[in-house]
């Protein structure tokens, strides 16, 4: 995969903070340490032409908002993948300022059941420079006839447990299209059948170029298109069994017991498609664009 997949990842980055932990050595001498806690995956998107002097972060909107996890940070920080040199850390942060007098600067999809959002920023990558990030262009895209069942995938992302001080590259990981609306293709959510796990939320799906078309056809030769956002890892609780009999947990003062339950990963991704990151682009774009003139 090396070589054309470096453009995709220089355009994937990781969304978090810096936290501090403490760390004891074995002589028992406490020190603190910071590290970039992810939180979520993000990715660059810019128009090519004049039209535009901004780039776009898209990522997952509970990234920047989740009320069922009472998360609403007014700021984050993103790293990007460079190439390292000497005397300088791989992983270089950017300010992201998502609140500005208690209103948010990042602007959701506008139909509020999207799991989409996306915010400006005033960087010009669109010709970046050696070991930068770089910007996903219109063109690159997928359109409907690239989403089909059994379609090989790949996906970008950096899982929450990732040391980002260390390899701030994004982990590329393969699969498959695994399940499509067979009444709205394209235009609804579908599953992949990859690793994704807490972190991966808001990193991209791109088809990667197959000999067999959707009709089970030999192709000639292929692109490499963006499919759609990964916003959610499947997970099933299932109960802890010990003996062939389920575990329960009793406690103090209570005479009924409870089952321990264990998340289990399917393997299973869900992917907001390319089609509604596209209507987010163009909602976004124009709301954007009215800020600016109402600004006096």
């Amino acid at each position: 995969m090396a070589g054309w997949i470096d453009r995709w990842r220089a355009a994937t980055v990781a969304i978090g903070c810096v936290q501090e932990v403490e760390v004891r050595s074995r002589a028992g001498r406490v020190s603190t340490k910071k590290f970039f806690a992810v939180v979520g995956t993000g990715v660059l998107f810019s128009w090519y032409g004049k039209r535009s002097g901004i780039s776009w972060l898209v990522t997952a909107k509970h990234v920047f908002i989740d009320p069922a996890e009472n998360w609403k940070p007014s700021s984050l920080g993103m790293v990007f993948a460079q190439s390292p040199r000497r005397g300088m850390a791989q992983g270089q942060e950017i300010p992201l300022q998502l609140t500005k007098a208690g209103r948010p600067c990042w602007f959701p999809h506008p139909n509020k059941s999207v799991d989409l959002a996306c915010l400006p920023l005033p960087l010009t990558m669109r010709q970046p420079r050696p070991g930068g990030p770089s910007c996903i262009a219109w063109m690159d895209i997928a359109t409907t006839a690239d989403l089909y069942e059994g379609a090989p995938v790949a996906v970008l992302g950096y899982p929450a447990a990732f040391d980002i001080p260390d390899s701030p590259r994004a982990i590329v990981r393969q699969g498959i299209v695994a399940w499509v609306s067979p009444t709205r293709p394209g235009s609804e959510v579908f599953l992949i059948d990859s690793h994704v796990f807490p972190g991966n939320s808001g990193g991209p799906v791109f088809r990667l170029p197959t000999a067999m078309d959707r009709e089970g056809h030999l192709a000639v030769g292929g692109t490499v298109a963006l499919l759609g956002i990964v916003t959610q890892a499947r997970i099933q609780s299932l109960p802890l069994l010990a003996g062939g009999k389920q575990v329960d947990l009793y406690f103090q003062g209570r005479k009924a017991s409870e089952p321990l339950l264990a998340p289990s990963f399917l393997g299973l991704g869900l992917v907001e498609p390319a089609y509604r990151i596209k209507q987010l682009l163009v909602s976004a774009t124009n709301a954007h664009a009215r800020q600016k003139r109402q600004v006096p």
